[in-house]
Order: C-alpha cells, then structure tokens, then sequence
C-alpha cells in the first residue's frame, strides 16, 4: 500500500527534475544513485576511487551537511565561526565518505537491488521522515531504512536511522566524547592538522 519501486527505472530522473515532495526526491535520489551504481558495475569500474567520485558526485550533494552538523554537535555550534561550522562540516562529509565507500564499492548486486519508497511519509513544517526497504531480489532477507530530511529550498538527507540507531546520534555521542576529553579548541587543531 503506497509503496513505488524506485531501482527499477534506469536511466533515472535527476532530483532537480522530480516532484516536490519528500517522498518524489527520496525516489528520485535512490533511482539517481542506484542507476550510476549499476552503470559503474557495467564498465566493470568498481575501484575504492570511482566509487568514491560517484558518491561525490551522487550522494553528497543530497545531504544537507550544516543542518546534520549543527545537530551533530549540539549546544556548541552557536559558539563556533563561520570558519570553525565549516571545518566540522567538512569533518562529518570525510567521516560518511570514509565508512561508507568501502562499503559501496563491495556491493555487486547492484541489479538485483529493490527499493521501496513507502509514500506514507510524516512531515512537520519543513521536516520529514521517509521509511524505505530494502531488499535482493531472490532474497527473503529485507532491511527497513528511515530517511529524515530537511526542506530549505530542497529536500535534501540529514540523518538516516537503521534498526532505530541514528547516523546523526553516533556522531554527536563521537563529537561529545573528544570535546570532553581535549576541549573543542584542541578538536578544532586536530582536525586542521588532518587537513
């Protein structure tokens, strides 16, 4: 009831191009994903640094990185400069980049891949929360992924919750345990010495 399939529709619609709603950019981001996911496996391309450009290129600019730091780091960011949001938010997009393009680039099944865009969706003002499963096709086996977006002149991906943990959680519980320990100023020169 209410559920599209959106990884069987290659080429796929650019988000720019979909509807409006959260649930017309969700499909049209995992369509969008998922078809240059398939085109890779393809060109028999699947190297650490194609999938790493891909998700450059298709992934993050979908994620609202500011809104997912401010969150991230809480009462401290009203304290932060301009300059300082700048470098956790760069922090946060090297951390998704670094945990989850090993991951991407293993994945062969990239056909065999069924996504499902509950379009029962919950939003309050411009917020929303968008359930999708996941599921091979000759597989029983499904995952049930939650995708909480944000509206400011797009929707646009801050947080994803699997199995009722929060990407968004586990990065403020990280960022909350090093500025206890070193104090944000010394988190700050840690990671500009990273850089």
């Amino acid at each position: 009831i209410g559920i599209i399939n959106a990884a069987t529709t290659c080429p796929s619609i650019s988000p720019k191009l979909a509807g409006d709603s959260p649930t017309d950019q969700v499909e049209a981001i995992i369509n969008d994903v998922v078809c240059a996911f398939i085109d890779l496996h393809n060109q028999n391309n699947e190297t650490l640094t194609s999938t790493l450009n891909l998700t450059k290129k298709k992934i993050i600019p979908y994620i609202d990185l500011a809104h997912s730091t401010e969150l991230a780091l809480g009462n401290h960011w009203s304290s932060l400069t301009k300059q300082q949001k700048k470098i956790f938010e760069r922090d946060i997009k090297n951390s998704l980049i670094n945990d989850y393009v090993g991951i991407l680039a293993e994945i062969n099944e990239w056909k065999e891949l069924n996504v499902l865009v509950d379009q029962n969706y919950s939003q309050n003002a411009n917020t929303a929360r968008v359930k999708i499963m996941v599921s091979l096709d000759n597989s029983n086996a499904k995952a049930t992924v939650v995708l909480k977006l944000i509206n400011k002149d797009r929707w646009k991906i801050y947080d994803l919750e699997y199995q009722s943990v929060s990407i968004l959680d586990i990065e403020k519980i990280g960022y909350d345990s090093k500025i206890k320990r070193q104090g944000i100023e010394k988190l700050i020169q840690k990671m500009l010495s990273k850089s």
